[in-house]
């Protein structure tokens, strides 16, 4: 009995009956390049006793710049929506591959066996065990980008019986790193983050030392992954908030009213910014400051009157209310204070109200008024679908939905044009990352942003884990979602744990910047018509095939080695 290996892209999906690719055995890579690969595998035969086994590496790169995960699945139920299309690796119920949990790239190995010889890996919380059922592991080469020198590197990975350390089998792949740095990321990308749900897996009280020591690794984690702007809670958002009703308090400003005068408290703010900027994140992103639909009321504010913490500021508030736009101004002075304290300055982007409709034009209108005179040279904008917010100059930043009817006026005349989607925009080709979409359907994103121009892309949910509208909670490792609402998962250590769609959205960030290095040599004219040999005029419409979108990058690659 034996062990069968494939070395796999990082766009295949290995389900435990199929591997949904064909076995690669070259790539390339740019000097500062992550680079992710996979190796499946299961034992040769239906014995349904398994082969434990561990892992060791050999190559002329640092073992350092490897990072190692093992690959689980998850459960999906509804693995897609009504309105679907064919760039699905499956629509059928059942495990998914989707969760990366980390594992030591080097290992001591330990006889710990009594009655006969059983070696295993020291201070490893994931063993390995090869069954009749594929699973597989995850590598992913200069995690933190940084600058490897160029050259030809065999990679190999030997699997050793942990039963009596004989040599079972081995893969390797051959990586070529290309003698050219990546051109910095440009485009903003944001997952909006939650700190009350992770007060709520963790059960802890909000703000306290524990919750900040767990929010900065959820973080750091983003940011390393290509999330350059991270979304601060001033005050709660108001988002997935039935009409009326409250949602948990998560307002990082303390307020007190005297005399009629507001007091600000940015301790705990400044507090969270300074984790954003350890982290690396260049931009920041603020609370919305008018509840969501419509823009026609204010989100819940909180504050300490005469010695009373109680809500000053909420349903009851009409947007038109001069006594919030007194709040606001007062607030938003004192707050550009902070920003240039800190070094971020005008590296924010506030919001007025997520997806206003047509209907709510006059309302979002009078929002910004209130605001526009303390947010001169400041980014805002908005989720949203009409290309009447930004003709007549009402949105600054508009973030569209990748389904809008107005997509190719937005494209046509907006220089300033984001893009956003939902679980729902999985249809005529539309990009997305949910676990059950193919690799390609998630990573195109950064090429379509490159060929039409786009500055910025936007999530509703980095590690949103309640339910619809915020009512109930649910343990995604263990719940039956299809990811659109999360990219981590809740490690119990206080840690998130990766997706690979997390890693495979961050490649097309990367592909992205890899558009640009190359655009910098020979200019946008040359590139586009590249994409346009691969896939006729790029538009959010355009999904290729996993081989069609590999086939590409090593397209770009050799152009760029051309080039040097």
């Amino acid at each position: 009995m034996g062990i069968i290996t494939r070395v796999v892209s990082s766009l295949t999906k290995v389900f435990p009956d199929e591997v949904m690719g064909r076995e690669i055995h070259n790539a390339s890579a740019l000097k500062n390049e992550p680079f992710s690969f996979q190796i499946a595998y299961k034992k040769d035969s239906e014995w349904p006793n398994g082969i434990s086994f561990y892992t060791k590496i050999e190559t002329e790169l640092e073992l350092s710049d490897i990072s190692v995960y093992k690959v689980g699945y998850v459960n999906v139920l509804n693995p897609y929506s009504n309105r679907s299309d064919k760039h699905f690796d499956r629509k059928t119920v059942g495990l998914y591959p989707d969760v990366l949990y980390k594992r030591n790239t080097e290992n001591e190995i330990r006889n710990d066996g009594f009655w006969e010889p059983n070696y295993f890996e020291i201070n490893e919380d994931y063993t390995l065990t090869a069954m009749p059922c594929y699973n597989s592991l995850w590598f992913t080469v200069n995690e933190n980008g940084r600058e490897l020198k160029a050259g030809d590197y065999k990679i190999k990975v030997t699997f050793f019986a942990s039963a009596d350390q004989s040599e079972i089998c081995s893969s390797e792949i051959y990586l070529k790193i290309i003698d050219k740095c990546l051109l910095p990321q440009d485009v903003h990308n944001t997952s909006w983050f939650y700190p009350d749900c992770l007060a709520d897996v963790y059960g802890l009280e909000m703000w306290c030392d524990r919750h900040f020591e767990i929010i900065e690794a959820f973080i750091t984690e983003a940011v390393k992954h290509g999330q350059n702007m991270i979304y601060i809670p001033a005050f709660t958002p108001p988002l997935d908030t039935p009409v009326g009703q409250e949602r948990k308090t998560t307002q990082l400003v303390g307020v007190e009213v005297i005399n009629g005068e507001y007091i600000f408290d940015f301790s705990l703010l400044r507090r969270y910014i300074e984790i954003c900027k350890r982290a690396g994140a260049t931009h920041l992103e603020h609370s919305h400051l008018f509840t969501q639909w419509g823009a026609r009321f204010a989100p819940k504010i909180m504050a300490t009157v005469n010695g009373e913490y109680k809500r000053i500021f909420g349903w009851e508030t009409d947007s038109k209310s001069p006594e919030y736009a007194a709040f606001l101004k007062a607030y938003l002075r004192e707050l550009k204070i902070l920003l240039n304290e800190i070094g971020y300055g005008k590296n924010i982007l506030f919001h007025i109200s997520d997806e206003p409709m047509k209907e709510h034009i006059e309302y979002y209108k009078n929002a910004k008024s209130v605001i526009q005179s303390e947010l001169q040279g400041y980014m805002y904008g908005d989720a949203l679908s009409h290309y009447a917010y930004y003709e007549d100059g009402t949105v600054d930043v508009p973030i569209v939905i990748l389904e809008s009817n107005d997509m190719e006026k937005f494209i046509e005349n907006c220089d300033n044009l984001w893009v956003y989607n939902t679980a729902a925009h999985v249809f005529n080709g539309l990009s997305n990352r949910l676990i059950s979409t193919t690799g390609a359907r998630n990573r195109i994103l950064g090429t379509q942003m490159y060929c039409t121009n786009t500055k910025g892309y936007l999530n509703w949910a980095y590690n949103f884990y309640y339910g619809t509208l915020c009512h109930g909670m649910q343990t995604p490792l263990q719940s039956s979602g299809n990811g659109t609402s999360y990219i981590v998962y809740p490690h119990t250590d206080g840690t998130p744990l990766l997706s690979l769609r997390m890693k495979v959205f961050n490649e097309g960030i990367i592909d992205n910047r890899a558009l640009k290095t190359l655009e910098a040599m020979v200019g946008r004219e040359r590139v586009i018509s590249i994409c346009e040999k691969h896939f006729g005029k790029v538009s959010y419409n355009t999904c290729p095939t996993n081989d069609e979108l590999l086939a590409f990058r090593e397209d770009i690659n050799n152009e760029i080695a051309a080039n040097l």
